[in-house]
């Protein structure tokens, strides 16, 4: 009816308008009717009897309205009316359809509900079932433990299913580093334990035990599952426990390491670290692994290292023992420049004897580059801290300066020249001053026998000297080692070590000494010669000629043995022995090329060559190869080598049967 009213006011507003400035007519009163009308009061009457009403009340309405304006509003009223009333019959059979889907939103209530209660009731009352839920897994164990030390572990399972559970199986996973108690060096990763059967409401007990490690404070977690299957089905179910959580609260190794604080570059300094086993039991196949930084050169290390310079095994180590280990080395950088060397001590991975599955401890030491404190400078044939070559038989005068670079006094300063090596003689060696121990091959100065040293301003410095020779007894590749190593003290700073050192080094090479020989010879068995002997005026004779090259002390590579032919002798090319011999026509020169010759050590070769001696030499010995030169690089020093022979004429060593004289020319 809301419609009605609208469209009503609509027309009195429109009728005001047009009619503006006439005078209101009086408003006409209407009295409230008692009439009854018939509706529908159920859902089962029919749909035309509720249009009926509705059109009833429409048409009086229509009729009270239409009496007040004009008959063209009349009309459009009625029409609205009428359309209003169309509206209004059009929505009346929706009342049934509402009824409809209530019933069927009722049905589905209903269904709801007895389905709750029948799943209700086989879950209650129905065939019996198994959840992972009804499984438990209990980890108990201590919740700190030393390192090294054996770790109880209690694994309690319980299953709380209607039914048992089959092939069960228990899955341990130990954290890295973990070794088995009853088998020693067997390292433990993985751990599976057959249950086989666990019965309803049957609670098994597995005790385990395992020896951990670690840093002190390190947390470690052991992670416990079960496997196992049901009966009637081929699947493998999963139940993990919450992770076992442990604390390592002392480490079964104390690690320290003691060493210098300021060094000098090119210092050679000691490293000092000691393992001190901290365990209630032996411990066995203690891995400890340095890492060097790049500014330190290893020089040496006792123990020796079991793997590259850094890593060494302490095979076994029992409670309260120490070792030590002294590395050594050389520390080069610049001026204020910091390095650390770090230490690792724990166990061996099973799989690679020199890596580490477990840390035990750790420590470092930390190297600060200060100022050369001694400009040491070791001096031999010219050449400073470094090598030098000599050849045999050969002495060389040394001489050691040492200057204080510091703005501080040194005192009490002490000298050691370290001597080794295989050319090394006692009798050759001369300190002017110094004391030589021939027991331990060194020579000292202190301020005993050189007062210099009791005390060496800033800027100021002091020579020492000696002479030495190397043996000419040693057979192959004879050296002199001279290392040179200065204490001094000073002044204490903070963190200044009191006692400070100095390191010098050089080495005495002795190069080989090799020889060229040759010789001539007439049918000696290489070649077939041929020719009158001695040699006729104006007649071709051959001679088979042999070069031989002796080694010394050192082995020789690229050996080249080089000579020239003069005009009246020729090339035959025919060649034997070692090596490869040519002739170079042009510069009529003979070049054997012998390879590598070993120390002490000879090579050879022979060629043929035919002589054609002229009236003018006749009473003459005729040069036959003019003079000889070896060339070759000494394999042990690296420089080259060299020797030189005589012509040879065709004169011919009367040991060979021939008569004297056999080289000279008859007419």
């Amino acid at each position: 009816m809301s419609g009605i009213k609208d469209q009503d006011r609509i027309q009195a507003l429109r009728k005001r308008l047009y009619e503006r400035g006439r005078a209101a007519e009086p408003a006409s009163k209407h009295t409230l009717s008692d009439t009854e009308h018939e509706v529908a009061r159920s859902w089962s009457d029919k749909p035309r009897q509720q249009i009926d009403a509705v059109k009833k009340i429409a048409q009086k309405q229509v009729q009270r309205t239409a009496a007040q304006y004009t008959a063209q509003d009349t009309s459009t009223t009625v029409e609205a009316v009428q359309n209003t009333a169309t509206q209004e019959t059009s929505m009346a059979p929706r009342k049934k359809k509402r009824g409809y889907r209530f019933k069927l939103l009722l049905a589905g209530v209903l269904f709801f509900v007895l389905a709750m209660g029948i799943s209700s009731t086989l879950l209650i009352i129905g065939k019996p079932t198994i959840s992972g839920e009804n499984i438990t897994l209990a980890v108990t164990a201590p919740f700190t433990i030393g390192g090294g030390e054996v770790l109880p572990v209690q694994v309690g399972i319980t299953n709380d299913n209607t039914v048992p559970i089959e092939s069960a199986t228990l899955i341990v996973e130990y954290p890295l580093g973990t070794q088995s108690a009853s088998e020693e060096r067997n390292e433990l990763f993985v751990e599976r334990l057959t249950l086989d059967t666990v019965t309803s409401g049957q609670t098994v007990n597995v005790p385990l035990r395992a020896v951990v490690f670690g840093e002190e404070n390190d947390e470690k977690e052991i992670k416990v599952s079960i496997e196992y299957r049901v009966s009637g089905s081929n699947a493998t179910f999963f139940k993990e426990a919450d992770p076992l959580r442990f604390k390592i609260n002392s480490s079964p190794i104390i690690v320290r390491a003691d060493a210098l604080k300021k060094v000098s570059s090119g210092q050679e300094t000691e490293v000092e670290l000691t393992i001190t086993s901290n365990a209630q039991n032996a411990l066995s196949q203690v891995l400890v692994k340095a890492e060097y930084p790049l500014g330190f050169d290893f020089t040496k290390a006792s123990p020796e290292p079991n793997s590259a310079q850094n890593i060494w095994i302490i095979k076994n180590l029992e409670p309260e023992e120490s070792k030590t280990i002294t590395v050594t080395g050389i520390v080069i950088g610049k001026e204020t420049d910091e390095y650390v060397i770090n230490f690792t001590v724990g166990v061996p991975n099973e799989r690679d004897p020199f890596s580490l599955a477990s840390v035990f401890a750790t420590t470092q030491t930390a190297f600060e580059i200060e100022q050369p404190f001694l400009d040491i400078a070791l001096e031999i044939g010219g050449v400073a801290n470094g090598e030098v070559i000599i050849e045999p038989g050969q002495q060389s005068g040394a001489a050691i300066d040492i200057k204080n670079t510091l703005d501080d006094t040194l005192y009490d300063i002490e000298v050691e020249v370290q001597l080794g090596g295989n050319a090394l003689s006692d009798l050759d060696v001369g300190p002017p001053n110094g004391f030589y121990d021939s027991l331990n091959n060194k020579i000292v100065w202190d301020a005993t026998n050189a007062p210099d040293l009791r005390e060496l301003y800033p800027g100021r410095k002091t020579r020492l000297a000696f002479g030495i020779e190397p043996s000419s007894t040693v057979k192959e590749t004879p050296q002199i080692t001279l290392n040179v190593n200065v204490k001094a003290r000073r002044v204490s700073e903070s963190q200044v070590a009191e006692m400070l050192l100095g390191t010098a080094q050089s080495v005495i090479k002795v190069s080989t000494e090799p020889v060229v020989r040759s010789d001539i010879g007439y049918n000696s068995g290489i070649f077939s010669d041929r020719g009158p002997v001695p040699p006729k005026a104006e007649q071709k004779t051959t001679y088979t000629v042999s070069f031989m090259a002796e080694n010394g002390t050192n082995n020789m590579g690229d050996t080249t043995v080089t000579a020239t032919l003069p005009p009246y002798v020729t090339w035959l090319d025919t060649t034997s022995g070692a090596g490869t011999m040519t002739f170079d026509p042009i510069q009529r020169q003979v070049t054997w090329d012998a390879g590598d010759v070993e120390a002490n050590a000879a090579a050879f070769g022979s060629f043929q060559v035919e002589i054609l001696p002229s009236k003018t030499q006749i009473g003459t010995t005729p040069v036959l190869v003019n003079e000889q030169r070896l060339k070759a690089t000494d394999l042990f020093t690296g420089t080259v080598v060299r020797a030189v022979n005589a012509a040879i004429t065709t004169e011919m060593s009367t040991e060979t049967g021939q008569p004297k004289e056999n080289g000279r020319v008859v007419e």
